[in-house]
C-alpha cells in the first residue's frame, strides 16, 4: 500500500509542477503586459497607481473566487502580483 501512496504523491506532484510552469508563464506574459502599460501610462502622463482599477480586480477575484482558495487568499496574492506590476512600470 505505501508503494500506490507514493505514486499518487509523485504523480500529484509533477501535476502541481505543470502548474507552476503555466502560472509562471501566465505571470510572466502579465508582467510583460504591465510594462507595455507603463510605457503607456508615461508617455501620457498619466500616473503609475491606479486605486480604481486595483479595486476592480480585487472584486473581480472576491466574487469570482471559487475553489478550495478563499476570495481574501486570492486578494492577497493579487495584492503582490499588483505591487510588482507598478514596481515594473516605475522601472526605466
Amino acid at each position: 500500500m505505501p508503494g500506490k501512496q507514493d505514486q499518487r504523491i509523485l504523480n500529484l506532484r509533477g501535476a502541481i509542477d505543470t502548474v507552476d510552469k503555466r502560472i509562471i508563464e501566465l505571470l510572466q506574459e502579465r508582467a510583460s503586459l504591465a510594462k507595455e502599460i507603463g510605457e503607456v501610462k508615461k508617455e501620457i502622463g498619466m500616473p503609475i497607481l491606479d486605486p480604481a482599477r486595483e479595486g476592480k480586480i480585487k472584486r473581480k477575484i472576491s466574487e469570482g473566487a471559487k475553489g478550495p482558495m478563499d476570495p481574501e487568499s486570492l486578494v492577497r496574492i493579487y495584492e503582490v502580483i499588483m505591487a510588482e506590476s507598478r514596481r515594473l512600470q516605475e522601472e526605466d
